[in-house]
């Protein structure tokens, strides 16, 4: 009988070493699998907060330089003007306002374009451009005009140049970083894999235990590599995204819709002139379509760039009434508004004031044909609550919870005519989120729709102590 003593103690050895070799097992696996996400998510925040922030800056500064070289184009060969010097002072200072954000986010490659040599070369492009404008306007020379001229069109050619060259380096560090990302993908597995294999060597007296623990830690692996692979291909479809819609379409745009006002400056035959503005019309309508859809796009990756400012709320909306008025009867409908929230508000006033404009022209858009439209707006538990509604014919109950999908419209036959592109509820909600709040949709079919935009206080921001009455209505005559 001592033999079989001596298995049981062997036993009891072997169990004792497997449990310690399962519980050594466990506490790799938990270091491993902390560092790994630890990694993973440090390259993505980094391609995420850097690189593929580098390439939409440099983007935009490529596309700002382009609309400076096409509205000075439009003055050399159409002459100056007020309207186009007005444009030319406008582009100007979008390039200047692109090269801040470039400064802020730092170009790290010493050998690549800095931001400091860009707004250099762009102030003497306008230290010598304008001059030359009111000089050509005093003297009619044109010799000097066309040499100052071609010497702006050069320093704008360098400054495109350095642009690409930042563009193109920011692609580069975003497709780095997700190589990293990958590779830490494939030694988490490896690592993984070789933790399984001990665990099944762990002995037969632990089989059960082994095999349950394998199947877990498969499980747990194959999340983590989905979750690698999600994020990996999140910031790769935006990185795609972005570069495919700056590229393919607001670069043609821009010199689609140059090149017909120079031939409307050009030509004086009507039906020519007549084809020429719709191709202007056209070519902004679709880059205001693809500046939505980069708006949406940045906001995946992160929050959407806000300039909070205290805003005093009843002139804010009385400004916003005034404009919606206006919208509201180009739709050839008529606002009525009743305005009744004072105070201060820390808000992005472009930004809200967009997304109510958004909600004024979808009421205008699907509302009853020459129907009245209400603004109103109230204080409630200190936040700001704007509400639009319309006498339209309403929008089913199954419908509304996807009202606000992108691209998502109800009465698609209605917005096809009208140039919907179901963007700009997505738009609206996104910009009511990044301030904290909300939007909210209440329809029923016959009745009309209303939209209320909630807007919260800040917490450092003290609710105003007696709401002031203000009551506008610039739609009514």
């Amino acid at each position: 009988m001592r033999w079989l003593r001596e298995l049981r103690e062997q036993s009891r050895y072997i169990i004792i070493a497997a449990v310690g070799w399962l519980l050594v097992a466990i506490l790799v696996v938990g270091i491993v699998g902390l560092l790994e996400n630890r990694n993973i998510k440090s390259v993505t925040d980094r391609a995420l907060r850097y690189d593929v922030e580098l390439e939409d800056d440099a983007d935009d500064l490529r596309a700002a330089i382009l609309d400076l070289r096409h509205y000075h184009r439009n003055i050399y060969f159409g002459g100056p003007s007020r309207t186009q010097l007005e444009n030319l002072e406008g582009a100007y200072r979008l390039v200047l306002s692109e090269i801040s954000e470039l400064e802020r986010l730092g170009v790290r490659d010493p050998s690549a374009p800095q931001p400091e040599w860009i707004r250099r070369m762009a102030r003497e492009y306008y230290a010598d451009w304008r001059p030359a404008i009111e000089a050509y306007e005093r003297t009619g020379n044109e010799d000097a005009f066309a040499d100052a001229s071609d010497l702006g069109v050069a320093r704008l050619s360098r400054m495109e140049e350095a642009a690409a060259e930042l563009d193109k380096l920011g692609e580069q560090l975003s497709a780095k970083s997700l190589q990293r990302v990958e590779a830490a993908a494939v030694r988490a597995r490896v690592v993984l894999l070789t933790v399984v294999g001990g665990l099944l060597v762990a002995g037969a007296g632990l089989a059960y235990a082994a095999v349950r623990m394998v199947g877990e830690l498969r499980r747990l692996y194959g999340e983590q590599r989905a979750l690698a692979r999600r994020l990996a291909e999140l910031s790769r479809t935006r990185t795609e995204f972005l570069a495919d819609a700056s590229h393919e379409l607001r670069t043609p745009l821009t010199v689609l819709r140059g090149n017909a006002e120079v031939g409307l400056q050009l030509t004086r035959e009507a039906e020519v002139r007549e084809i020429l503005q719709e191709i202007v019309y056209e070519a902004g309508r679709m880059s205001r379509m693809v500046e939505d859809m980069l708006f949406l796009a940045r906001s995946e990756a992160s929050s959407p760039p806000m300039e909070m400012r205290p805003v005093e709320v009843g002139p804010f909306l009385s400004s916003v009434a005034d404009r919606a008025g206006a919208l509201a009867r180009e739709r050839g409908a008529r606002l009525e508004a009743d305005l009744r929230a004072g105070g201060r508000l820390n808000m992005d006033r472009g930004r809200v004031e967009q997304a109510v404009l958004i909600l004024v022209d979808n009421a205008a858009k699907y509302g009853r044909p020459g129907g009245r439209i209400s603004l109103s707006s109230r204080r409630e538990d200190a936040a700001l609550l704007i509400e639009v509604s319309d006498e339209g014919p309403g929008i089913p109950e199954e419908e509304l919870p996807r009202i606000f999908e992108r691209f998502y419209r109800v009465d698609k036959t209605r917005a096809r005519k009208l140039g919907g592109a179901g963007l700009g509820l997505p738009i609206a909600k996104t910009i009511a989120e990044a301030h904290g709040g909300s939007i909210e949709a209440r329809s029923r079919p016959g009745e009309g729709t209303t939209m209320t935009l909630r807007l919260p206080a800040s917490p450092e921001e003290p609710p105003p102590k007696v709401p002031s009455l203000e009551v506008s209505n610039p739609a009514r005559d």
